[in-house]
């Protein structure tokens, strides 16, 4: 029930934006300011303000231990993803945002909310942790897969605010960095902006394309089958001999089984690659993610 709360909170989001386009109170162009805005400002706060509190405490073996196993989960994540893009797409651009659909998973908006409600409170340190190494690969060759051909960037192109700020997660995070409370509260304040902005977003461009190609168009049906089931499935079977914790492995499965990131569908509105296909991807795997959620949790974690 919570994760079907969390969805539906969601979905009330994309459905506002949705109205708002269709009343014409929002242009198409609202989503490309919107987009900027949260790259530029908000989801950078986002990510600093789950550290710069001073309330994650990093250090010891286990710490290690868990970042080389995200390490890993980001290899099966590639394995897999690679071929069933191949088989979903011909065309180079779209194979590549298919491939960043499949790898990257809503860690940031639902990850730490439905995860610790599933796992408990004991389960936030750690989810922190698997948030690092998406933010730092999914805005880098994570933007490359979605950008195509546009993506033949310098390193200059890369030195972004969101980069930046994942870059700076690690040092903050092992030094137990606090900054001061007014500053917290304000980036906490400005990073809670993302997820309502993000959704908005979805729900604009959704609009600009009729809602029966939602779920019309049969590729997204078996990406949703790998990114919902198959991926999270094998990360358990292959990750369950090695992993003691109970708590580390949950995480691990939960995060696999998280829908698209949205931050799909931004990178197709900045890029023009497919934003119909991305927005209806990252819709249909977090409408879809209410019922397979709780089937992972059922059959592989209790």
């Amino acid at each position: 029930m919570t994760t079907v709360s969390q969805l539906a909170v969601l979905f009330i989001l994309i459905a506002l934006g949705y109205a708002g386009s269709a009343l014409k109170a929002l242009s198409p162009d609202s989503a490309k300011v919107m987009t900027k805005v949260v790259f530029t400002i908000t989801l950078p706060c986002s990510i600093l303000s789950s550290v710069i509190g001073g309330d994650l405490n990093i250090g010891g073996a286990d710490t290690a231990a868990f970042m080389l196993m995200v390490i890993v989960v980001y290899l099966i994540y590639l394995a897999l993803a690679f071929p069933a893009a191949r088989l979903l797409g011909k065309d180079k651009n779209i194979r590549g945002l298919y491939s960043f659909m499949l790898i990257f998973s809503n860690v940031a908006f639902m990850g730490l909310p439905v995860g610790s409600a599933i796992l408990g409170p004991e389960s936030v340190f750690y989810i922190a942790l698997f948030g690092i190494p998406f933010w730092i690969t999914s805005f880098s060759f994570g933007l490359m897969l979605v950008a195509g051909k546009k993506g033949k960037f310098n390193y200059k192109e890369f030195i972004t605010p969101i980069f930046i700020s994942s870059i700076l997660l690690i040092p903050l995070a092992l030094t137990g960095f606090r900054a001061p409370d007014i500053i917290v509260n304000a980036v906490r304040l400005t990073g809670s902006i993302t997820t309502p902005a993000s959704m908005l977003i979805i729900g604009i461009t959704l609009a600009q394309e009729p809602i029966r190609k939602i779920f019309t168009n049969w590729r997204l049906y078996p990406l949703s089958a790998v990114k919902l089931l198959i991926i999270p499935i094998v990360v358990f079977f292959v990750m369950r001999p090695f992993v003691e914790s109970d708590i580390m492995l949950g995480v691990l499965v939960i995060l696999s089984a998280m829908p698209t990131a949205t931050v799909a569908a931004m990178f197709a509105v900045e890029y023009n690659n497919n934003e119909s296909t991305a927005s209806s991807g990252v819709f249909l795997t977090t409408l879809l993610s209410g019922v397979t959620i709780p089937l992972i949790v059922h059959f592989f974690l209790t």
